[in-house]
């Protein structure tokens, strides 16, 4: 199963790997135990530093939405000093973020969280106390666990466990481990042996080695390849970029099938189990592959899983994701980098490529959905209690499940669902014309202007979690929204000084991570006026200036402002630009 998604790479990385994967002093090492990368590739927080405010804020979404999170406008800049020349308050962000990465929760945190996600019953017995949590996100449960994985990475605060939840979905989703639910063989068991395998090896630091050795023979695996010769071709392809083209490469996957022969996977009236032939005792004669003579199909995993290559194609297939569009010249001088630290588990390839500068300063290639429309909704506060369809707590429902056709939100429709693909989700975002309609329309509609469900007006408020007066303190932390006090139209404090054009950099930024332009603020002042988003109000001076639209009702706590309706009309122009759905590279 030849991949022309890889082979490109492959093919001038195998002239060098073999030299590149020895023992080696790494071009820098993590210093003591403070857990921050010190590569030369590596972007350094002192080289941060130096980026202009702007590019700085820009630079740690790109890093955060990978995992499908973001920062917002007012956590990261001190907005009660403006947005016209912002001060940052979010100190040292790549050494506080790389040492939260590297750091587990508590398990006090984790039974917070975890109640959080799913929810907590009221104690019918105490008929005066209301004990009940609403759950976070509903409509998931185990015939969807990647569901519950992605609920995990989108609670859990910045941490290991977090990481762990959205490193396990994302390799799940690539072709080295993908369980291919499209497929007859497949089904949702296989998704939960292969995101639970993951989660397990990855919480307990395991090598790349040894998680490939431990996955060669899983059911899940078997389910996919389905034949010896087939499983012994797979494992060359998808762990060691080694392809069937030269007549020796063919000959090791004869051999390495007549290696695993004693086992078969049975039919779909067995539902496809994998079974040993009892009648067989490894094989007669040895066989021959990769210049080892093996006699068992345990003995061929154990070539696989300790083969020189297999480290730098882990880096590659990973890296592949990263810098989609950069010139293959380009990701090999990346890979080449980062295997060259001598990378021992997956989290320290993740964490490599993720800093990098070549990805963070350089890499230009489009958003996936998940990346694009997490990272906004995670930088303007949203909350899925606010109940706005179809982003209320049934949305990781409707944006994993691929059996609705109907769903605007589906992966599936942008040729991007999850655990379904044999090969996995490419390395590149599918970009054709149905696909990108799918996107366009799912992030424009569905969120950008769907501005109830992160402005704060229907955010819980502390009485909703209580039956008791004076109320009793709420099992989650009430938070406010991107412009509104929860469950209030009332600007937040650090919002109310914003000026006409400080509101549109705001929504600028979290959208695109730059400011607008002079003509487009010229335009969309003129436009809001028009509109009558804006007004004139007399200021303390008692001069008129342009502000905000407020109600005329003085103590009014619901409809003070319209700067949601602002902002939908911001982020609408914004939805139609083409770089909203590109990475930027540091200009």
């Amino acid at each position: 199963m030849a991949n022309p998604f890889f082979r490109p790479l492959i093919g001038l990385f195998v002239c060098c790997s073999i030299v590149a994967c020895k023992p080696s002093e790494p071009e820098g090492s993590a210093s003591g135990g403070d857990k921050t990368l010190a590569y030369d590739f590596s972007l350094s927080q002192s080289e941060f530093d130096a980026l202009s405010a702007e590019n700085q804020f820009m630079v740690a979404n790109k890093l955060l939405s990978t995992m499908y999170r973001g920062v917002p406008v007012d956590e990261f800049f001190d907005l009660t000093q403006g947005l016209e020349e912002p001060v940052i308050q979010y100190t040292n962000f790549i050494e506080s973020t790389q040492t939260a990465l590297n750091t587990r929760m508590t398990d006090e945190q984790i039974i917070s969280v975890e109640q959080d996600i799913f929810g907590l019953d009221d104690n019918i017995e105490t008929e005066d106390v209301d004990e009940s949590t609403p759950a976070r996100f509903t409509n998931i449960d185990n015939n969807e666990p990647h569901q519950i994985f992605m609920a995990r990475n989108q609670a859990y605060p910045l941490s290991k466990n977090q990481m762990e939840q959205w490193m396990s979905f994302f390799l799940a989703n690539t072709i080295m481990f993908s369980p291919a639910r499209e497929m007859d063989s497949t089904n949702n068991q296989d998704v939960d042996r292969v995101l639970g395998y993951l989660s397990t090896q990855l919480s307990n630091d395991a090598s790349m080695r040894e998680t490939v050795r431990g996955w060669l023979h899983n059911l899940s695996r078997w389910r996919v390849s389905r034949s010896p010769e087939n499983h012994a071709l797979e494992m060359f392809e998808l762990y060691l970029g080694v392809f069937n083209d030269t007549e020796e490469e063919q000959q090791n996957t004869i051999n390495g099938g007549k290696a695993c022969s004693e086992w078969y996977l049975t039919d779909n009236n067995a539902d496809y189990q994998l079974l040993k032939d009892n009648t067989q005792n490894g094989i007669k004669e040895p066989v021959k592959v990769f210049d080892q003579y093996i006699t068992s199909c345990e003995d061929l995993y154990d070539i696989v899983a300790g083969h020189p290559l297999l480290v730098p194609r882990m880096v590659e297939v990973i890296t592949n994701y990263f810098l989609d569009g950069m010139s293959v010249e380009e990701k090999l001088e990346v890979v080449e980098a980062i295997v060259a630290t001598n990378p021992e588990t997956f989290q320290d390839v993740f964490l490599a490529i993720m800093y990098s500068k070549a990805f963070l300063l350089e890499s230009t290639r489009p958003k996936t959905f998940e990346e694009n429309a997490f990272n906004f909704l995670h930088a303007m506060h949203y909350n899925s209690r606010a109940n706005s369809y179809p982003l209320d707590r049934a949305i990781l429902d409707r944006v994993y499940d691929s059996s609705n056709n109907g769903n605007l939100i589906g992966l599936h429709n942008m040729g991007w669902a999850a655990m379904d693909y044999k090969i996995g989700r490419t390395p590149f975002l599918p970009m054709d014309v149905l696909s990108f309609a799918a996107y366009h329309k799912a992030i424009r509609e569905s969120v950008l202007l769907n501005t109830r469900a992160y402005d704060g007006r229907y955010f819980p408020e502390t009485e909703d979690f209580t039956e008791e007066t004076p109320p009793r303190e709420p099992t989650i932390e009430i938070v406010d929204g991107a412009f509104y006090v929860t469950g209030t139209e009332n600007l937040k404090p650090e919002m109310e000084s914003l000026s006409p054009e400080e509101f549109i950099d705001f929504n600028f930024l979290t959208a695109m991570g730059r400011r607008a332009t002079a003509e487009e603020t010229t335009a969309l002042i003129a436009e809001g006026e028009v509109r009558d988003y804006l007004r004139y109000y007399e200021n303390e001076s008692g001069v008129d200036e342009l502000s905000l639209r407020r109600s005329g009702g003085g103590d009014d706590e619901l409809y003070e402002y319209w700067a949601d309706d602002y902002a939908q009309m911001i982020l609408d122009y914004i939805s139609r630009l083409p770089e909203f759905y590109y990475y930027r590279a540091v200009q």
